[in-house]
């Protein structure tokens, strides 16, 4: 059987996908599956991008017959592209297995197109033979939507590849927290709330979309927006907050709501640096954090002073030990290979 991933390119950058579809593309290229490219046009002239990008998603009934073809899902362009696929798997008797980045139906970011992802993800559980889901919550969230638990296999954190020598790094323990990613603090309300919050918490912020009138705390430091390459570099005191939502009394609204789902890409990102982390008790990942014994599961932001003062050096020194053990199998792609490994057992036994 004949092994590819779908990889989409986006104006011919490769550059465009995300650093965690990027990875993943790479692990499967590690593991022998072989690239099937769509080259997407997404500026330029109406016509040619309508032409060019019909004839890209036509190439996928060029997929060989009986072949194992991964799928990240979503991919960003039109929803047209699922028909092509689920045409293809009829056509050419393919074996599809989803790779979840996120559920945007379950997210609900994007209210204005809620009924196209809705379809996406309902037409996805249909055609997928098999999903490589988040974590264990995720898993009965697709069970709820009537996929057969036998055709998910749990990712359990998303993988993060650098040659960082995490090992060699110095992490100190401070009432610190780091925040990266978008710092829009519209999108998520509880970055301004954290204007309020105890003055001998520091936070440092890397990322785009800074604005000082919003954040205008002394606690605040404004660090820079890095690659993902290079933010790990950037990263070393204190803790890497997991947080989303509208509010520090829990994570709230719907990007705060789907913590209970998905895993968080800053997790990853965080414990490559080397960081303890400070995470949401309700989100899906905690009990990842808990039973790894790689940081605090917090019902609200207002208790991170009184935790981490009942923090012994011995306690955080602990959890940066724990931290760069689960970096060494992050950075290298532990959890995806493992996780191709249960689907390779899955296929042995004939499971659909």
């Amino acid at each position: 059987m004949k092994r590819y991933y779908l990889e989409v390119s986006v104006d011919n950058s490769k550059d465009a996908s995300s650093k965690a579809v990027k990875d993943c593309n790479q692990i499967l290229k590690n593991l022998g599956f072989t690239s099937f490219q769509l080259n997407i046009l997404r500026s330029g002239n109406k016509f040619i991008k309508k032409i060019n990008n019909s004839f890209q998603m036509m190439k996928i009934y060029k997929i060989p017959k009986n072949s194992l073809v991964i799928i990240p899902h979503p991919i960003y362009i039109n929803k047209k592209y699922m028909e092509f696929i689920k045409n293809a798997k009829e056509k050419n008797n393919l074996v599809l297995v989803f790779l979840i980045h996120d559920l945007d139906s379950l997210r609900g970011m994007f209210l204005d197109a809620k009924k196209d992802f809705e379809w996406l993800d309902n037409t996805m559980y249909e055609i997928a033979d098999y999903i490589i889901a988040h974590n264990a919550n995720m898993i009965s969230y697709l069970i709820e939507k009537g996929v057969s638990r036998n055709k998910i296999i749990n990712l359990k954190i998303f993988d993060y590849l650098t040659d960082l020598n995490i090992q060699k790094k110095e992490i100190k323990r401070s009432l610190t927290l780091n925040i990266a990613g978008n710092l829009d603090a519209k999108k998520s309300g509880y970055l301004e709330k954290l204007n309020y919050i105890d003055k001998d918490i520091h936070i440092n912020l890397y990322g785009v979309n800074y604005s000082k009138s919003l954040l205008f705390s002394d606690s605040f430091i404004y660090k820079g927006s890095f690659s993902p390459e290079q933010i790990p570099n950037q990263l070393n005191e204190g803790f890497g907050l997991v947080w989303d939502g509208y509010d520090i009394d829990g994570c709230k609204g719907n990007t705060g709501e789907y913590l209970k789902y998905n895993n968080p890409h800053k997790l990853s990102l965080y414990l490559i640096s080397g960081l303890p982390v400070i995470i949401w008790s309700h989100a899906a990942e905690a009990d990842f954090v808990i039973k790894n014994k790689i940081g605090l599961a917090v019902d609200n932001i207002s208790d991170i002073k009184d935790v981490y003062e009942s923090l012994t050096e011995e306690n955080y020194k602990e959890m940066v030990i724990n931290v760069k053990k689960c970096a060494e199998k992050v950075s290298c792609g532990y959890y995806l290979n493992h996780a191709i490994e249960e689907l390779n057992s899955k296929l042995e036994q004939g499971m659909k």
